[in-house]
């Protein structure tokens, strides 16, 4: 792995915890391997720990048993996002270096089609405004440290010469280790487009005994 001042022992690719003096965090030069590529930088809405109330909510909107309980879920977080996005508009494009004019989600690991986060994108007005189903599940399987170039295609139907000339933010609901968002965001890049970044609404963090998570809101 390559040796490098990390920021205050943050990771250059996901902005979670390196160690001190590693640009990158385990898993994340775990993924520069498999994929054979740099990896896309990330920026999350908020961290979270097992079992807290950001956990819960993220669980929730896609995993509770009764409808109207799902769709409160879903208000907390878009609420929360949209927030975020107005509190902090300059922070993602500063991150990445450029601004955007597309966004796409990450599939289901588990439906044939669609994305649960596409309920939380549809609910903020600056995302749902540039939001295309640009993605499928693709040939390989991706998880926690597995990402693959070929876990996702884009969309039989989307316009390769446009998609060449667009900037794309990826958007996910959760990254632990990045592989899924980090594999969604390199066959974009591989088809042509511009990916700007990824965008996570929650990033987990391991456990610590008494530790309150907060937004994240790393040092400019």
């Amino acid at each position: 792995m390559a040796r490098s001042p990390s920021v205050n022992g943050l990771c250059r690719v996901c902005m979670g915890p390196s160690h001190v003096g590693f640009a990158v965090c385990y898993c994340c030069s775990v993924l520069i391997r498999q994929l054979h590529m740099p990896l896309t930088p990330v920026v999350a809405v908020a961290d979270y720990r097992i079992g807290d109330d950001m956990h819960r909510n993220l669980r929730g909107y896609k995993d509770a048993p009764v409808g109207e309980a799902r769709r409160a879920h879903v208000e907390k977080l878009t609420g929360l996002i949209d927030d975020w996005m107005v509190r902090h508009r300059r922070r993602p494009s500063g991150r990445f270096g450029y601004g955007w004019d597309v966004v796409a989600t990450v599939p289901s690991s588990c439906r044939p089609r669609g994305a649960p986060v596409d309920a939380l994108v549809s609910g903020v007005d600056e995302l749902r405004r540039c939001w295309q189903p640009l993605l499928v599940r693709g040939e390989d399987a991706t998880d926690h440290l597995i990402a693959s170039r070929h876990g996702f295609e884009v969309e039989a139907s989307a316009d390769r010469a446009w998609l060449r000339r667009r900037r794309v933010l990826v958007v996910d609901d959760t990254i632990i280790t990045g592989a899924r968002a980090q594999s969604a965001a390199a066959t974009l890049r591989l088809s042509g487009a511009t990916v700007a970044g990824i965008l996570v609404v929650g990033r987990g963090l391991a456990p610590v005994a008494g530790a309150v998570p907060g937004l994240y809101l790393p040092k400019e």
